[in-house]
This record gives structure tokens, sequence and C-alpha cells, in this order.
């Protein structure tokens, strides 16, 4: 375990700070339009054992047209666990309501990956009038064969052994550079903010309870794509190796108003690994009649 004062010192940004949501300090980064003050705003969601940095080249790009919002979700990052101990349908989604009520933000823009597109679809499922348009990047949804260590992360005995053993550091490595088509492209930085975020107090028993959450539901809950109206853009890296390209289609085939856009020579981040033509595509979507 790395204790939180140390990881604040190593991975909190110069512009992130905290914010308390019903008793939980979550981990967040709000960073206004450089150029217009009342700028459409666009919140931000990690993928699984990620954390807020994932967004840092679509900040970069991004903020002369939006106000983007991204935090480190509840069981990842320097947030840490939910303080309830059991995860249900309603955990995120109400958990990222009171977090738009806080900061007094009563309709957004929202951008997911991975797990963190399965948890943007639910919300906008559930809270419609809070979402004006939505992009899923790489989204989790329907059903794949994960990495075998996510796996046995979420069976019952594997996860007891990542809850309570130390996860070797090259394990942890090995998944991360599974996610790029190019593999090169995971810095050494990034490898070892992974990993240490994963040191963090309750993280991988957090992680692990979500994985369990998906196991025990046989999948992810994708029945509520049928319920959403808003317009969506679906974006795809070709070479993802751990959420397969034949979803985007599936995505497209549930959702009413969605379209989708793939890139080539990109794994399973296309916001990391594509930033600056993914950065183009969601302007022109979000900013689009």
């Amino acid at each position: 375990i790395i204790p939180l004062a140390e990881l604040k010192k190593n991975h909190q940004l110069a512009d992130s700070d905290f914010i308390n949501i019903n008793g939980l300090d979550v981990h967040y980064r709000d960073n206004p339009c450089r150029k217009n003050p009342e700028a459409p705003i666009l919140l931000c969601l990690h993928g699984i054992f990620s954390s807020l940095h994932t967004w840092q080249k679509w900040v970069d790009e991004l903020n002369d047209r939006f106000r983007i919002i991204s935090l480190d979700l509840p069981n990842f990052g320097l947030t840490g666990p939910f303080l309830s101990p059991k995860i249900d349908d309603n955990s995120y989604p109400d958990f990222l309501r009171d977090l738009l009520d806080e900061l007094k933000i009563k309709k957004c823009h929202i951008a997911g990956n991975s797990l963190g597109g399965f948890f943007s679809y639910s919300f906008a499922a559930k809270y419609p009038e809070r979402i004006e348009k939505m992009i899923l990047l790489d989204a989790a949804g329907f059903f794949f064969v994960p990495p075998l260590a996510l796996i046995s992360w979420g069976a019952p005995f594997g996860g007891w052994v990542t809850e309570n053993i130390n996860l070797p550091k090259f394990l942890v490595a090995s998944l991360i550079r599974r996610a790029y088509a190019d593999e090169t492209l995971a810095s050494p930085e990034e490898l070892t903010r992974y990993y240490e975020m994963l040191q963090r107090a309750g993280n991988r028993q957090g992680g692990s309870k979500i994985l369990q959450f998906v196991r025990n539901r046989l999948g992810f809950d994708t029945k509520c794509l049928k319920e959403i109206q808003i317009p969506t853009l679906v974006m795809w890296g070709e070479q993802d190796k751990w959420i397969p390209l034949r979803h985007a289609k599936e995505f497209k085939k549930s959702l009413s108003n969605c379209q989708v856009i793939t890139y080539d020579n990109c794994g399973h981040m296309p916001m990391e690994e594509k930033p600056d033509i993914s950065a183009h595509d969601a302007a022109q979507f979000l900013l689009g009649n």
C-alpha cells in the first residue's frame, strides 16, 4: 500500500483538486474554456484502473472550445473506493448526478472510454435530461472475452488473491500495453502511474467488486441503450485488443441516434493514441447541429 499523501504528491496535477461527494473526496479536474467562459461542458469518464490523466491530450486539444471536467471515478485513482460496500445499478449514475449537482451543472456532454463508456450510457439512460450529446470510445457493453488477468480478478479466489497480494508490476504493465496498437506508446511514467494507483488503499478491492458485479450480472446491461435518444458518437480503435471492433456495429444497431467512426493503427484508447483526429471528430460532433 502506498500512502495517499505520497500518491497525491506523485500524481495530483497542478490544476486538479478534490471535491466532497456524499462524504467521498473525489479527485477531479475542472478546466475552464480558455476562450469562452460560457463554453459547452464536456464530462470525461476513464476506463477500468485508469484515472483522469487519460484525458490530458483531449484537454490540450479541446480546451479552447469546451469546459472539460475529468475525474478519478470511485474505486480508482486518488479518489479511492465508494464509502458504501455495495455496488449496484444505481451506484455510478447516482454518483454522477450528485457530482453534477455539486458543480451546479444542469446539463452537459459526456464522453466515456471502456468501463467509463458503460457508466456514461447508464447515466444517460437514467438521467437523460442531464446529457446533451454522448461519445462512447471503445465502450464496454456487449459480450467479449477480457484479458485473462481481468477474468481471474473477478473470480472469487482470483479476486481474493489480487485484493490481498501485491500484483507484480510487469503484469500491470502488460495489461496496459495491450490497450495500445503500438505498445511502445505506453510510457514508463504511465505504467508507473497505473501500478501506483492500484496501491492506493481500497482500489484493488474496489476494482474487484466492479468485476464481480459485472460477472454476477452475466455481463454489462445493454438493454438501456434502446431507451437513449440523445445523439451519440461511437469511436473505436480498429486494433483494439481488449474489446473487439465488431462491438461498434452493435452499438450502432442498439442506439437510435448514433454514428460510428473507427481509427486505423489505434487500440483501446483513441483519445490517447489518436488524440488529434479523435478530438477533432469529437468537436465536430459536439458543436454540430
